[in-house]
C-alpha cells in the first residue's frame, strides 16, 4: 500500500477541494444527465430485503442515500478515501433521518476493513477511476461479497463511434476543466477528470478484468451514445 501513498494523497486534496461543489457541479458536467444514469443504475441493482450493501467511493452519499430509500430493512456502508466529502455524506444522511441504516466509513478500496463475504451487493459510481490499482480493487469487492452477491459500477467510457468521440473528449477535457474554474476550484480538481479518463479502460477491458477478479455473468450497459457504462457482475462460488 506504501506506493499508492502520494496518489491517495491527492485525490484526498483533490475532493477535499471540490467537496462543498461536488453535487451541483455533478449536474452541470453530466449535462443533466446524472440523475438519468442514477435511474438506470438502480433499476439493476435490484436489492433485495436486508441485503447489505458496500458502496465504495461514496463520496457526498448520493447513491448509498438511493440504495437505503430502495429496501426499508436495507444497510448500506458507503466508504471514501476523502474526510471532506463524508463530511458532505453526514449532513445529508442525517437530515434525511438514515443514520441508523447508513454507515460512513473513511477508508481504501484496495484494503476494504471488512471480512471475506460480508456483503450483498458492492456498488461504485464514478470512484473505479480514481483507484491507483483497478484490478486489486476489483479483487477486493469480489472478496468483501458473500458467493452469488453482485457488484455494479457506473463508470465514464469510451463511445464506439468517431464522432461521438470527438465531441465527448471535446467536453470532457475542454470544456469541463473550464466549468471547475468558475466554480470556484482550483484547476487540479476538475483538470484530475480527464486525466483520469485517459487511462482507464474501455467496457470490454473492465468486462474481462471483472471476471479476472472472480465475477462471473459479467454485462456491460452503454448509456449516453457510450460515454457512460454501467458494469455488473455476480460474484462466482
Amino acid at each position: 500500500m506504501a506506493r499508492h501513498d502520494s496518489h491517495d494523497a491527492k485525490i484526498r486534496r483533490i475532493f477535499g477541494d471540490i467537496a462543498q461543489v461536488y453535487d451541483p457541479m455533478n449536474r452541470v458536467i453530466t449535462l443533466g444527465q446524472w440523475g438519468r444514469w442514477q435511474r438506470r443504475f438502480l433499476e439493476l441493482v435490484q436489492p433485495g430485503p436486508g441485503e447489505r450493501c458496500l458502496d465504495l467511493a461514496t463520496g457526498t452519499g448520493d447513491l448509498a442515500i438511493l440504495l437505503a430509500g430502495m429496501q426499508p430493512e436495507m444497510h448500506v456502508t458507503g466508504l471514501d478515501l476523502s474526510r471532506d466529502m463524508l463530511a458532505v455524506a453526514e449532513r445529508k444522511v442525517s437530515e434525511r433521518g438514515l443514520a441508523s441504516r447508513i454507515d460512513l466509513v473513511e477508508g481504501n478500496a484496495l484494503a476494504l476493513p471488512f471480512p471475506d463475504a460480508s456483503f450483498d451487493l458492492v456498488t461504485c459510481g464514478f470512484g473505479l477511476r480514481n483507484f491507483p490499482d483497478l484490478q486489486a480493487a476489483l479483487g477486493e469487492m469480489r472478496r468483501v461479497l458473500r458467493p452469488g452477491g453482485r457488484a455494479l459500477s457506473l463508470e465514464v467510457s469510451r463511445p464506439t463511434s468517431r464522432l461521438v468521440f470527438f465531441g465527448f473528449k471535446l467536453f470532457f477535457y475542454g470544456v469541463v476543466p473550464v466549468l471547475g474554474r468558475l466554480a470556484g476550484s482550483r484547476g487540479a480538481a476538475y483538470a484530475w477528470l480527464p486525466e483520469s479518463h485517459r487511462k482507464f479502460p474501455g467496457r470490454a477491458i473492465l468486462a474481462e478484468m471483472y471476471r479476472k477478479a472472480g465475477f462471473a455473468e459479467v454485462k456491460a450497459w452503454p448509456l449516453t451514445l457510450g460515454s457512460v457504462a454501467i458494469h455488473r457482475g455476480v460474484a462466482a462460488p
